[in-house]
């Protein structure tokens, strides 16, 4: 999922972006339109020449004349991102869902409810596994997407260790409690089969 979610987060923001951005000429504008990899290319458009650079011309015909196209401000670069990158009005609500389900699982509630619609999805966990998964990660973390081990430096709501597994799903697992999950989901499926096999295996060892 490296990165659905957080390529879900970057689309999710374009919304934001696009509408508040300064006008072209702005002081701010460098700094809030660099984050676009194409941003170069939104705001310094190549000129329309008529020859090829290093072409010699006819002396006797006058250059030709391009008046300098001048970029309208932030409408007009939205309207160029909007197209270069085929955003679609699906894309944009998803995006938009995606955050608001990340803001929902920095709740221990919100996390539990979050997982267990996640469980279910990826990999067809119903009632009893989820049951199962809930009493692991209330006794790993108590789903708090904070939680970590002094001792070990376990972190997270799957508690991994050492943190940086995360990595494999995105680099902001220590602000993103999905990312967390997901990979504690895709841990349990790969290890253990299914929660409750990897429950029994920490009630027997203290970890899983």
């Amino acid at each position: 999922m490296r990165s659905n979610v957080a390529h879900g987060l970057v689309f999710a923001l374009l919304p934001t972006l696009l509408f508040t951005a300064p006008a072209i000429g702005d002081e701010n504008s460098p700094a809030e339109i660099s984050n676009s990899a194409s941003s170069a290319e939104l705001i310094s458009p190549s000129a329309n020449l008529n020859t090829e650079p290093g072409q010699v011309t006819d002396s006797t015909e006058p250059a030709p004349v391009v008046a300098e196209q001048i970029p309208a401000p932030a409408l007009m670069v939205s309207a160029e991102v909007m197209g270069s990158s085929r955003l679609s009005a699906f894309m944009i609500a998803s995006a938009a869902n995606t955050l608001r389900l990340v803001e929902k699982a920095k709740t221990p509630n919100g996390a539990r409810s979050v997982g267990k619609v996640m469980a279910k999805t990826k990999y067809g966990w119903g009632a009893s596994q989820y049951s199962c998964l809930n009493r692991l990660w209330t006794h790993e973390s108590m789903w708090n997407y904070r939680s970590r081990n002094k001792r070990t430096g376990a972190h997270g709501i799957p508690q991994a260790y050492p943190a940086t597994k995360y990595e494999t799903i995105g680099s902001d697992w220590r602000t993103n409690p999905i990312t967390q999950m997901t990979w504690g989901l895709k841990y349990i499926k790969v290890r253990y089969q299914t929660p409750c096999k990897a429950l029994n295996t920490f009630y027997r060892k203290n970890w899983y």
